[in-house]
């Protein structure tokens, strides 16, 4: 598993082709934040300009699990970042507590 606290630099899942399997996502922030999955090494990631495989917006205060039986691939790598919107790169007031399971 992948467990971090993320801002709005991009951090490596893996450096290399995977499923992701699952993921737990927990805001503390008192707006929506958007955790940004990338199909990319992370160090080739501009946050805001490089375009996310998914975008999950998690609401103020929430928090989110979902487990996938067949995993979501990702052919090159596997990075994320999170923002205070959808396609942006505005640090989050909060870190986001992130765990994604992944293969």
């Amino acid at each position: 598993d992948g467990h971090t606290a993320l801002t709005n630099s991009a951090q490596a899942i893996k450096a290399s082709a995977g499923q992701i399997g699952g993921w737990y996502i927990m805001n503390p922030n008192i707006a929506t934040i958007y955790v940004h999955v990338y199909n990319v090494a992370a160090a080739s990631v501009t946050v805001g300009t490089t375009t996310a495989q998914l975008n999950i917006a998690i609401p103020a205060g929430s928090a989110a699990n979902v487990e996938f039986a067949n995993g979501i691939p990702f052919s090159t790598g596997m990075s994320w970042a999170a923002t205070t919107t959808g396609g942006g790169n505005t640090a989050t007031t909060t870190a986001m507590e992130v765990m994604f399971f992944y293969k």
